[in-house]
């Protein structure tokens, strides 16, 4: 008998995928973190439903790459089909070449002491012989280091276990995918593939699942990044589009990257594409508030004359906390903005500070998207830097949206109750009548 199934997981939710604090890492090596308690929760419920296959479908032996976070993946199928954990360098997570530090990972003596109740030895398992480089790999290396691994596990697996006809192999999502490639006989990880009669890629979320099934003397692709078992669906999606090594922290910080990094977006923009699943993104940008009272420079100038603090001045104009702004969509080329209740006791009423604060409050101003020639950076309330800006909202004073109330939607006046569907304020109704009384 042959193998005739093969089933290629992704690890789980790692725990440096969330804020910081990050738990240290059991192994002491580098790069090697746990799960975190979500993809504890992710791990369990892949492996529940591997028990829900039928029997001929069940993987009869697993194969982990081993880092941590996968055999802790694998931990809890193995406990439901009771089989062992064998580990292969072959199926290791994939680092670039310019990365400062190319860990090697734990063997089965340093990992039985943390999984000893399904943790494999070299008996049960040695290893395929391939070995990633330990000077870091490109996309073309790890396609080749899974060709390879392929040409030497298969024979190897088949002579050794003739008997066993399903595996399950739980590795990382640039290798899950090199893997899926290779094995499907296409010549590069950026290949896309035929699935279900359309052009896409392997899907690669956190936990997900790919089935291949032996037809003839070739291998098709069943299932593709499988998530549905999973209660918050996919999450983590990761492809060679993206110029990061999955779940690093170019990576991670990624996620919060503004709208210039177009590489980026380009990528989410394309695995969205294929995915039920919402994708939710925060994006960093800044608005470029007027200053209309046209005497505040010069008093700047006084007041510094005067002897006094041209920074606490300035402070003067900063957005109170509990400011309201209002935008419209941001996909325009003019996007509106409003700033309203933005009081502000520590300026004095008869400076042009504070008629300056009065002037733009609650006023609707158009704006227009301008590329700065330099870089902005962007830092969290925790002060990490979390990206960087080169896109500005720049407002033209000049121009001011004044709506005719008989043509738009007087939404201060409308008395029509709201039901729990209708979230559109009275400034949103407003600056889109009053867009449209543009065109």
């Amino acid at each position: 008998m042959t193998l005739s199934t093969i089933y290629v997981a992704r690890h789980g939710y790692r725990s440096n995928w969330l804020p910081p604090p990050h738990p240290p890492n059991p192994t002491g090596i580098d790069s090697d973190p746990v799960l975190a308690p979500h993809g504890v929760d992710q791990a369990v419920e892949l492996s529940h439903h591997i028990g829900k296959l039928p029997d001929k479908e069940k993987p009869q032996f697993i194969v982990s790459s081993p880092f941590y976070r996968c055999v802790e993946t694998a931990q809890p199928t193995a406990r439901v089909l009771g089989l062992k954990v064998a580990i292969d360098r072959g199926v290791g997570e994939w680092f670039k070449t310019d990365r400062g530090v190319v860990p090697r990972p734990a063997g089965y003596d340093q990992l039985g002491e943390f999984f000893p109740e399904v943790i494999a030895n070299a008996d049960i398992w040695e290893g395929s012989g391939v070995v990633p480089s330990e000077s870091g790999e490109t996309s073309d290396d790890i396609f080749a280091r899974c060709q390879q691994f392929w040409a030497e596990f298969l024979p190897s697996f088949e002579k050794q276990y003739s008997a066993v006809s399903s595996i399950l192999i739980v590795t990382h999502a640039a290798t899950k995918i090199a893997l899926g490639m290779s094995l499907l006989d296409h010549q590069s990880v950026n290949d896309e593939i035929t699935f279900n009669g359309e052009k896409t890629k392997i899907r690669a979320g956190a936990c997900s699942i790919d089935k291949f099934v032996r037809e003839q003397d070739s291998w098709a692709l069943k299932e593709n990044g499988r998530t549905d078992f999973l209660k918050d669906g996919e999450e983590m999606n990761w492809n060679f589009d993206v110029k990061f090594e999955a779940g690093s922290d170019e990576d991670i910080k990624a996620e919060k990257r503004p709208p210039s990094s177009q590489e980026y977006l380009s990528h989410r923009q394309k695995s969205a594409r294929n995915s039920k699943t919402t994708l939710t993104r925060t994006y960093t940008f800044a608005i470029d508030v007027p200053v209309v009272a046209p005497s505040f420079y010069d008093e700047l100038s006084r007041d510094s004359g005067k002897g006094r603090e041209g920074p606490a001045l300035l402070q003067q104009l900063l957005i109170n906390p509990n400011a309201k702004l209002q935008l419209t969509e941001l996909d325009h080329e003019t996007p509106l903005f409003k700033i309203s209740d933005n009081a502000n006791v520590a300026a004095d009423p008869e400076s042009m500070l504070f008629s300056n604060l009065s002037a733009i409050d609650g006023q609707i101003y158009k704006t227009s998207w301008t590329r700065l020639l330099g870089t902005e950076l962007v830092f969290d309330e925790y002060g990490d830097l979390v990206g960087t800006v080169r896109e500005h909202l720049v407002t033209d004073p000049s121009v001011k949206v004044k709506p005719k109330l008989e043509n738009a939607v007087d939404a201060d006046k409308d008395t029509t109750p709201l039901d729990a569907s209708d979230t559109k304020t009275s400034f949103f109704k407003k600056a889109v009548a009053a867009a449209k009384l543009k065109k």
